[in-house]
């Protein structure tokens, strides 16, 4: 072949027809390679797929697989016998006469869009359920395949179930001179096994070897892509409800400042809390779903059981400090820390502590305005309550455990994930500083609104912290107790 050809074949699309026994996985197999839970009928019954269903992999926007789903073969062994009835040697030929020759209402219907398909496309992936002994049924149907004259590589399916009898497909599939097998679970997926799938291709077909290889890097940064989007997600959750509070009215308030905060804030609050922090999390839910091609019926959602926590803030911690220019170690920041203590022994914050800070640092106290809410709060005897550090961990285990069964479910995956089946119970060795800082700052949670704090420079470094400590393994600290 001339080099100008090779390379108009490498840049066309390569075809191929998903082929196999009837419940053999091809549609869950075509759901999992094109990310989309969507696509086709999934079900127990017979014959479920009955015409031929198409979509598509890109690399860049412009399509470089197209896939096929076809119908199931039912009828092997009838079709092969009428096949080989045709008078003609040749077996690409003798399938196209097969087609020709057919009655409008034949009994074949089903499995002649599946030849038709054979007929056109430029690779075959046969599907096996090799839960299923190896039987004559599916000899015949390699044969007939194989008359198609086109690259076949077999594709073992439901290889982790107890029931599975991959060497003996193995050792079959080598006897009809098919040695380019594939271990490909759609239930288990393994993002590795789709790379091979791929690899075998670029050694069936040579001159696609280019074009296959941009597909393999290219699939490669989208499954990245993947894996850091949901990351991320689980750290935006974590910042966004442990940074989150609301305030309620103390015992020590007056009468009528308390009667109307509760009568219209307080126990609404209360309620609405929990509520705000539970919908945080299925938002979160979502998000991960939808990056990996899931949707909500594929998770056992629990209730987060929720617990709540007091609220105070820690004016001296080395980050809020660092907003107004103090140094955590620094005679200023001491000094102001002494005025404030001396303060609470006398009965509570004063301005003159608040005058004092923002005199040691050499600046106007109107710097401190994101405070006021707490400084406030001293004097009115209101409180802020948030979410208390075991419920905290129980959200963080959730996220770990969706995040590790979405990198590893199939679209033939029937049992939904349980975010509550929580069994590995270790903390990141950062967790703790994580909280933290967190907890300081208010205006990081997007709970409620984005405030214009809430893009700071400090907020993306701890979220791109607890991103990268996800992307690590063995980053863990001790083992914590998650009952709430």
């Amino acid at each position: 072949m001339e080099p100008d050809q090779v390379a108009e074949m490498d840049s066309r699309a390569i075809s191929v027809a998903v082929v196999g026994h009837t419940n053999a996985g091809k549609t869950s197999m075509m759901r999992t390679l094109l990310r989309d839970a969507g696509f086709g009928q999934v079900a127990i019954s017979p014959g479920t797929t009955r015409h031929v269903e198409g979509g598509s992999l890109l690399i860049q926007g412009e399509v470089a697989l197209k896939l096929y789903d076809t119908p199931g073969l039912e009828d092997s062994i009838g079709l092969l016998e009428a096949i080989e009835n045709i008078d003609f040697e040749e077996g690409r030929r003798r399938l196209q006469l097969f087609l020709e020759q057919l009655p409008e209402d034949t009994e074949f219907d089903q499995e002649a869009k599946v030849i038709r398909q054979l007929l056109e496309d430029d690779l075959i992936f046969y599907v096996i359920d090799c839960r299923e002994p190896v039987l004559g049924k599916y000899r015949d149907e390699l044969k007939i395949i194989a008359m198609a004259a086109k690259p076949v590589i077999p594709v073992l399916n439901f290889i982790q179930d107890d029931l599975s009898q991959v060497d003996a497909w193995k050792h079959s599939l080598a006897d009809l001179g098919l040695h380019a097998v594939v271990e490909f679970d759609t239930v288990i997926f393994n993002f590795e096994d789709e790379k091979r799938l791929y690899q075998k291709m670029q050694a069936l077909m040579a001159s696609y070897h280019d074009l296959i290889q941009r597909l393999i890097d290219s699939r490669q940064r989208q499954w990245n892509e993947q894996i850091r989007a949901a990351q991320r997600a689980i750290a935006e959750l974590m910042v966004n409800v442990t940074a989150y509070r609301q305030g309620l009215p103390s015992k020590q308030a007056s009468n009528e400042v308390r009667d109307s905060l509760e009568t219209k804030e307080s126990w609404e609050n209360k309620d609405s809390f929990h509520r705000l922090i539970r919908r945080a999390e299925e938002q979160s839910i979502r998000t991960m779903l939808n990056i990996f091609g899931f949707d909500e019926k594929d998770v056992k959602n629990e209730d987060l059981p929720i617990t709540n926590g007091k609220w105070e803030l820690d004016l001296f911690d080395p980050v809020n400090l660092k907003e107004f220019g103090l140094d955590a170690g620094s005679n200023a920041a001491k000094g102001a820390a002494v005025g404030v203590g001396i303060d609470a022994m006398t009965g509570g914050l004063t301005l003159g502590a608040a005058a004092a800070l923002g005199a040691a640092a050499g600046f106007v106290w109107t710097a401190g305005r994101r405070y006021r809410d707490e400084i406030t709060s001293k004097f009115t005897g209101n409180q802020f309550i948030c979410v208390d550090e075991n419920t905290l961990k129980v959200l963080w285990f959730r996220q770990v455990v969706l995040l590790k069964a979405l990198e590893h479910r199939g679209h033939a995956s029937e049992s939904g994930i349980n975010v509550a089946a929580v069994s590995d119970k270790k903390l990141p060795a950062n967790w703790k500083n994580w909280m933290h800082t967190a907890r300081q700052h208010p205006k990081w949670s997007s709970i409620l609104t984005q405030d214009e704090e809430f893009f700071t420079r400090e907020r993306e470094k701890l979220v791109e912290d607890i991103v990268r400590s996800l992307g690590e393994t063995g980053n863990v600290g001790d083992t914590v107790n998650a009952d709430t």
